[in-house]
């Protein structure tokens, strides 16, 4: 894996830590503080600030419950533990990096104490970070990660580690197998690390062919579909599909449908309309993308950073420029589907949006 982005071979390891925390936590705790503690999987005890403070937040957009989630997560968090979210901005879409900066620019001259953003590129904001740092804004990434040592800390997920769980899915259901691969768009450094992970994960297991694959085009249904019918129709006797996303999974699926196919799709995240997918097995494994998880941890660590309390499972191993912490990936398929609880950790609540809770 290439520097600045997440290692996912150091993933049991996180993991490991992980598992120990939540067992540490879990020693003495009464209901209520243990109910609050799983809101938050054990990684962390939750705090109430001492003393309020200010968070900005700027995402890369609201078009998928991964994101919207982190929204919520964080609005939701911030009303429990005393903080003060001035505004959630969104730049629209990847690669929006100027629109970020002007929103940027607005919530540092309105005195946020840290902003959080959901960058729309991974390269480009070490500037504007250093600048605000330099202002008294520290900076937090939120779900993917930004090239820069100007962010305070981090809270995301190990994007190679969702490849590679796809991958092992994949081989456990069918070694002998030819996938075909959507990797997603171009300049996505979450896109790139996902896919590099699933392809050297699919070489370790015997007879599994994964064809080539070119990244670009747009992370919507339309896509999806449009390409997955391309390629089932130069390759028809694939056995399943690999997507990056949960939109491009699904158009994935409508392609196979309207072809007749029986094709397996994998992807990552969790959106409604899917659960059914994965229930009836024409989705074979989707990777959970925790984001009101996330949205919670990044409150919950800010009032740590704020008061100088330990920041447990935090790690700075190099693969980032700046500490971070992974929330493990769990793989959803037809046998956990109806267990997983997707309103606590990835799905907001039905009706949310983020101008009525503003």
């Amino acid at each position: 894996m290439k520097m600045f982005g997440y290692g996912f071979k150091r993933f049991p390891a996180v993991l490991g830590a992980v598992l120990a925390a939540m067992a540490v936590l879990g020693v003495g705790m009464n209901a209520a503080t243990a109910a609050e503690a799983d809101r938050l999987k054990g990684l962390v005890e939750p705090l109430k600030a001492d003393k309020p403070f200010t968070l900005g937040v700027t995402l890369v957009h609201l078009q998928d419950d991964f994101w919207k989630g982190i929204a919520y997560g964080i609005q939701d968090e911030a009303k429990r533990s005393g903080v003060n979210v001035l505004q959630v901005s969104v730049a629209g879409a990847y690669g929006n990096v100027r629109e970020q900066f002007a929103q940027l620019e607005s919530l540092k001259a309105r005195g946020a104490d840290y902003v959080v953003v959901g960058a729309a590129s991974f390269d480009g904001y070490d500037a504007m970070f250093k600048n605000l740092r330099e202002g008294g804004t520290k900076v937090l990434a939120a779900g993917i990660p930004v090239n820069s040592p100007n962010v305070a800390f981090g809270v995301g997920q190990d994007e190679g580690a969702i490849g590679i769980a796809l991958a092992k899915a994949l081989c456990a259901v069918k070694p002998n197998s030819t996938t075909l691969p959507i990797p997603g768009p171009a300049g996505a450094e979450w896109a790139r690390l996902r896919f590099e992970a699933f392809q050297g994960e699919a070489k370790k297991c015997p007879g599994m062919t994964v064809k080539p694959g070119a990244f670009g085009g747009s992370l919507d249904l339309a896509y999806g579909m449009s390409q997955a019918s391309d390629l089932l129709l130069r390759d028809p006797g694939a056995d399943f599909i690999y997507t990056p996303v949960i939109s491009l999974g699904m158009g994935a699926v409508q392609a196979v449908r309207q072809q007749r196919k029986n094709v397996k799709v994998v992807s990552s995240a969790i959106v409604r309309e899917a659960i059914p997918l994965v229930k009836d097995g024409r989705m074979l494994a989707v990777a959970s993308e925790p984001g009101i998880l996330m949205g919670r941890l990044i409150v919950q660590y800010a009032i740590r950073d704020r008061e100088g309390k330990p920041m447990p499972n935090m790690v700075k191993d190099g693969s980032l420029k700046y500490p971070h912490l992974l929330t493990p990936p769990v793989v959803i398929t037809p046998e956990n589907v109806s267990k997983y609880a997707f309103d606590e950790y990835d799905i907001p609540p039905k009706g949310w949006n983020i101008t009525s809770s503003q």
